[in-house]
């Protein structure tokens, strides 16, 4: 019972502390034709916290914490096409629906630091299992100092306030291939 109400506090942490029971629940909305039903819930802006997360270069592996400053993210529909932007992004993330095999966040690497709350212990928390939830995938690229970064986000619909998941980001240093993840969750901020 105690390690049940230390995750609560963790997904409570972690998500930015949405009361999740007042929010309408997608469990079971996950096959594409539940898709139209989806982009809606997600149009509108949400509050993004990237939590702590790690880079491997050269083989190394290099930790880095949270950012405490919350973004505004804004999901918009453009007919079929759901894309996510914020006024420093270059091009706008497109979002669709995830057709990959199940999300794995844990790691027997002791050297790679765990996330404040796995996929498994949102499946645990929220009594539905990841495959049965929505799951978005979004992509898109930017280029800084002529380097080109690629970033995929892997996000959960939890509730129709609450996104969680991965943001990936890919790209070339100075030869070196870099990849850098981190949790994020996402919070709909009401107008």
């Amino acid at each position: 019972m105690k390690s049940l109400f230390s995750m609560v506090c963790l997904l409570a942490t972690a998500l930015g502390g949405t009361a999740m029971a007042e929010q309408t629940s997608y469990c079971g909305m996950s096959a594409s034709e539940d898709w139209t039903t989806i982009r809606e819930a997600l149009v509108g802006h949400w509050a993004i916290t990237h939590q702590s997360g790690y880079a491997v270069a050269g083989g190394m592996i290099i930790p880095f914490p949270a950012d405490p400053e919350a973004e505004v993210l804004t999901i918009a529909q453009f007919g079929e096409v759901l894309e996510a932007s914020h006024p420093e992004m270059q091009a706008p993330m497109v979002l669709q629906l995830a057709d990959e095999a199940r999300w794995v966040m844990e790691t027997d690497d002791p050297a790679i630091p765990k996330p404040t709350l796995t996929l498994s212990d949102l499946e645990l928390l929220v009594g539905c299992d990841q495959m049965a939830l929505p799951r978005i995938i979004g992509t898109t690229s930017a280029v800084v100092d002529g380097v080109r970064m690629d970033f995929v986000n892997r996000l959960v619909l939890v509730d129709s306030g609450t996104l969680y998941g991965v943001m990936e980001m890919t790209t070339v240093a100075h030869g070196t291939p870099v990849m850098a993840l981190r949790t994020v969750s996402l919070t709909r901020q009401v107008q």
